[in-house]
């Protein structure tokens, strides 16, 4: 019954500032109700999510949000906005610049169905119950997740603790009621701190059980400052507010600043996200401390040794185009590396790529024979971006025939004969040529999951109508003659609302005038 005894408990503390939150509350659901959403949903609520409920089915429309202005949803709503998201999963849930915090809490996804909606800000953002959480999660623990929610936050251990923490922060006076001439809500802290969920940014989480960082000792902390040197000091006043919020930071862009030392950067543990590009770095070593990074580039670096990176458990991508990088044998102590970036590289051997089970994402370039074949080896993957091949290679292009489970390719400034060599590609969905000519891409008539075809500076193509006889294809992208070409011959809609290149006024006219 704690469920009930904090609602009541912050219903009486607001009862003369904010009578609007009582009166706004529904009834309660029946125990009918909330199986009939279980079943829909298929999961189980929470206790203490099932004791709310019985107590009130959400909120009115016009309700001053129960969850410091964040409104509490009816279980229809829950599941009306559940099955929004759940619509959505297959093609969107794995976007990347996803974060979880703490570390190992919440999959680090965009979309989960395991994710329930408790309440909305209106905007397409949510207070949630997570009933599908990462290996160290708790189910039942409250987060945020939505439309703008990249990093997400474990708010609190269990719903109670939620209505816990509503409840203390009512006593202290610590909200401020906003009354506008329609609508009465109110916002977390006493001048209003705005939304909430920019708010838990600065709490200390989860709410009651929160987690120690893993910062320096005072001692090791005066000494990392001490030994900043001016151009340092001046760049971390820019990024951020002060030297503990540097630490801190969960992502940092550090692009062209002429950085030649990466030293400071080693006890960034909480760092996510490091942005490097465009710099003078040749040692990488102090970046074997940031032990949470996800997502690296040092694009454009004159780094050539990466074995300091070989610790870091939990990086998913790693962009190292235009870098002195030739060995890639420490990627094989990288458990969790999803997505590469190779081009233009000093890279010789791509074989050591076959050893790295978890590799999902590939881009390369200037590929000769030998790398070729090699590349055919990497039966993982899943997408390919290839920039470019010499002669023998572009000869023996049929070895990418072995790339069969790809479902997504980009080719770049080739020249070749047909595409006949993705006959085998039952997966590949989406096809993009920039800068490529091919007598014949009959082929992809022939591919049962081909959704999307983009043709980018891509003029020189042969038996382009055939294509329309694909049954899967959704989208084209290409010049205009293409798309009039194309534009009556599917017997399926296609979307041909992007358009590459330069139309007279006249095809402009004509092109609108069709996809209206």
């Amino acid at each position: 019954m704690t469920i009930s005894i904090y609602l009541n408990e912050i219903l009486t503390l607001l009862k003369d500032k904010l009578p609007q939150l009582e009166a706004s509350l529904q009834g309660p659901a029946s125990e009918a109700d909330i199986a009939r959403v279980e079943s829909m949903l298929g999961i189980q609520l929470p206790q203490e999510l099932r004791e709310l409920y019985l107590l009130h089915n959400g909120e009115d429309r016009m309700g001053p949000g129960l969850f410091f202005g964040l409104r509490f949803l009816s279980l229809e709503e829950l599941a009306a906005e559940w099955q929004v998201w759940a619509d959505l999963e297959e093609e969107y849930g794995e976007e990347d610049n996803h974060y979880s915090v703490p570390l190992g809490w919440i999959k680090e996804r965009y979309i989960n169905r395991g994710w329930l909606p408790i309440s909305e800000d209106g905007g397409g953002n949510h207070l949630g119950i997570d009933m599908a959480p990462a290996e160290q999660g708790i189910a039942g623990q409250v987060i945020n997740f939505g439309r703008d929610e990249e990093t997400k936050y474990v708010i609190a251990h269990q719903l109670s603790d939620m209505l816990r923490f509503i409840r203390d922060t009512v006593k202290e006076g610590g909200f401020k009621v906003n009354d506008e001439e329609e609508w009465v809500y109110w916002m977390y802290g006493e001048e209003g701190a705005g939304h909430f969920l920019d708010a838990v940014r600065s709490l200390a989480l989860p709410l009651y059980h929160a987690h120690l960082r893993e910062i320096p000792e005072a001692g090791q902390m005066e000494q990392w400052e001490q030994a900043l040197d001016d151009g340092w000091r001046a760049l971390i006043a820019q990024k951020a507010a002060s030297l503990d919020a540097f630490l801190k930071a969960k992502q940092l862009y550090l692009i062209r600043e002429g950085l030649s030392d990466a030293a400071p950067l080693g006890q960034c543990k909480e760092l996510r996200e490091l942005v490097l590009s465009g710099n003078e770095l040749v040692d990488i070593s102090p970046l074997s401390g940031c032990v949470q990074l996800k997502k690296l580039y040092l694009n454009g670096n004159p780094v050539a040794d990466i074995k300091p990176l070989a610790g870091l458990a939990h990086l998913q991508q790693l962009f190292l185009a235009k870098t002195n990088v030739t060995e890639l044998s420490p990627l094989l102590d990288l458990p969790s590396l999803k997505e590469l970036g190779l081009e233009n590289t000093r890279v010789i051997d791509y074989a050591p790529l076959v050893q790295v089970k978890s590799l999902r994402s590939l881009s390369l370039s200037d590929l000769n024979a030998e790398q070729l074949r090699s590349l055919s080896q990497l039966k993982q993957l899943r997408e390919l971006e290839l920039d470019g091949a010499d002669e023998e290679a572009l000869a023996g292009i049929s070895a990418l025939g072995e790339l069969s489970g790809l479902k997504s390719l980009h080719l770049k400034n080739m020249a070749l004969a047909d595409l006949r060599f993705l006959s085998g590609y039952r997966k590949l969905e989406k096809l993009k040529l920039e800068q490529v000519a091919a007598k014949d891409i009959s082929a992809l008539a022939e591919l049962p999951e081909l959704k999307s075809l983009e043709l980018n500076g891509s003029d020189d193509i042969g038996n382009l109508a055939i294509v329309a006889n694909s049954a899967s294809l959704k989208k084209f992208t290409g010049s205009f003659a293409q798309f009039d070409l194309l534009k009556e011959r599917f017997k399926q809609q296609v979307d041909f609302s992007s358009m590459i290149g330069h139309m007279t006024d006249e095809e402009n006219e004509r092109w609108h005038s069709f996809i209206r």
